[in-house]
């Protein structure tokens, strides 16, 4: 599995988004894959049952990130969540750290739109790189717990 960060431009909507990525290594998903043929689910299936386990397995990073955020308002903080990456054939699941944009998050009262500029800078200000930071102390256990986890989730359907 690897983690990292990424920042992702919105083409002609506008806006940007910073996010902390989390995909599981094509090895690691062959001998898991494996494992899900033997339940003989879907392969949509097989891909929720991936899916879940990297979220739980991230729920470390967003902890930390929602530390490392600034409290004033409490509104970039609630924002802040683990948000499923689109399901497109051939590629694996991924899944995002990072603020909700969209929804029931798409009004600015309630958004993190502005995660953005303290992420990377705005005017001048330099960035807090908080998903960098969020990222390096907490990516090494989310990377160790993402396969024990899909094999829970694996044994849990088996019995």
């Amino acid at each position: 599995m690897a983690i990292g960060t990424q920042k992702v431009l919105r083409g002609n909507k506008g806006g940007h988004t910073g996010f902390v990525t989390a995909s599981i290594d094509e090895r690691e998903l062959k001998s898991l894959i494996k494992d899900l043929e033997s339940l003989n689910m879907s392969e949509s299936r097989n891909k929720t049952i991936l899916r879940q386990g990297m979220r739980k397995a991230s729920k470390p990073i967003l902890q930390e990130l929602k530390d490392l955020v600034p409290k004033k308002s409490g509104q970039l903080r609630k924002s802040l969540a683990i948000i499923n990456g689109k399901n497109r054939r051939g590629n694996p699941p991924s899944v995002y750290t990072g603020p909700r944009v969209k929804g029931a998050y798409a009004d600015k009262s309630k958004s993190g739109f502005y995660f953005f500029f303290l992420e990377y800078g705005f005017r001048g200000k330099t960035g807090l790189r908080l998903l960098d930071k969020a990222a390096q102390s907490k990516g090494g256990q989310a990377q160790n717990d993402v396969i024990n986890q899909i094999k829970k989730l694996i044994d849990k359907r088996m019995k």
